[in-house]
């Protein structure tokens, strides 16, 4: 069976974003069953148009072509169409629903096509993070987003299963995309290391995502002057070198804050099992893979969010945007670890990166053909 991820991204080639790194778990477990498997995305910076990771052959088609607005849009797809064609899978899944999924289903109408609503926006969505972001104000992407919802509407009818990767997208997706019956649930994979580390004896903090203005990874820094008795990690760093340059510059010098810009797995998976707690400052989020990575090295959530109640059953939710309390609340509790353990146990149980392939292997077989 060959399976084509239609994904936005690919996780280490040219981007680094949880749709990247959820479809790049998903595919490599997935070669590694033997599955023909591939994935076509935007190609980014550097990126050839085709490149075998692990087993999994990604091919990359030029978002721009050159011509303004919707006209370079629409051209742009016209090579994603023949990159379609070409691959011939058996299933076409989409992380997430956009304009490709409807091309692809255009494009293969006799193939299986599925739908993971990784994080849908809505009016509401699109308000919050029209706060931190000005591109997303105004009349055109106002405009923009209607004839969106109408395009990615009739793809959600035309898919053959739809499912989300949180139980409190799947009402929201409905309600957004006008589709009858509720999706299933489908969670994310995440690789869980076989013994936790041992938590450093000072306590930490860490970040982990891009430092792109919904992030606000600010917040995070402003913490590190508030609580000079605790060490913060800032991984990632901006897709924009210019503010990522500005934001180094700004708080590169303060004492208890560590600045490691994109790393490795393996020193993702030490920090993240040393922390104290993963810290998010986002002005909004779905189900973050960064808060299942943490929960996943026993290490608590503190965030404003509070996807499926986790944040709150493994963490601390920072009420009213207050992530300075919730610190003092994790520095002073004695179920700290607890909370960690509980939290890693959930995500043995249902997103452990074996499990969560072995259910797409099955619904993949169920649409089979």
């Amino acid at each position: 069976m060959r399976v084509c991820f239609v994904s936005p991204e690919f996780f280490g080639l040219g981007v680094h974003g949880g749709f990247g790194y959820v479809t790049k778990t998903l595919s490599e477990g997935l070669a590694d069953r033997g599955f023909d498997v591939c994935v076509v995305t935007p190609r980014r910076k550097s990126q050839g148009a085709v490149e075998t990771v692990n087993g999994v052959k990604v091919l990359s088609y030029k978002p721009y072509t050159g011509l303004p607005g919707p006209a370079g849009a629409l051209a742009s797809r016209w090579s994603y169409i023949n990159l379609i064609r070409e691959v011939d899978a058996d299933i076409y899944h989409s992380q997430a629903v956009s304009l490709n999924t409807y091309v692809a289903q255009s494009a293969a109408p006799d193939k299986r096509h599925l739908i993971t609503f990784q994080d849908p926006y809505d009016e509401r969505e699109w308000a919050r993070i029209a706060e931190v972001e000005p591109r997303y104000r105004g009349l055109k992407h106002g405009v923009r987003v209607k004839l969106e919802k109408h395009v990615l509407s009739s793809a959600c009818r035309r898919a053959d299963a739809l499912y989300t990767q949180a139980w409190f997208l799947a009402e929201k997706a409905r309600r957004y995309y006008g589709f009858k019956e509720s999706p299933g649930f489908l969670p994310n994979p995440v690789p869980i290391p076989e013994t936790p580390r041992g938590k450093s004896p000072r306590p930490t903090a860490c970040f982990l995502a891009r430092w792109d203005p919904q992030k606000r990874v600010e917040l995070f820094f402003k913490l590190a002057l508030e609580h000079p008795e605790v060490h913060f990690i800032a991984m990632g760093r901006s897709h924009d070198e210019t503010r990522d340059r500005e934001l180094r510059e700004r708080y590169g010098g303060v004492p208890n804050l560590q600045l490691t810009g994109f790393v490795s797995e393996e020193k993702k998976s030490k920090i993240l099992g040393k922390s104290w707690v993963l810290v998010n400052t986002s002005v909004r989020e779905a189900l973050p893979v960064s808060f299942l990575e943490a929960l996943a090295h026993g290490t608590p959530i503190i965030s404003g969010e509070n996807p499926d109640g986790l944040t709150a059953d493994y963490g601390y939710v920072a009420e009213d945007g207050d992530y300075s309390a919730a610190v003092k609340r994790l520095l002073t509790d004695d179920e700290r670890l607890e909370k960690g353990g509980r939290g890693r146990r959930h995500v043995e149980e249902v997103h452990e990166a074996g499990k969560a392939v072995d259910r797409h292997v099955k619904i993949y077989e169920s649409l089979e053909v």
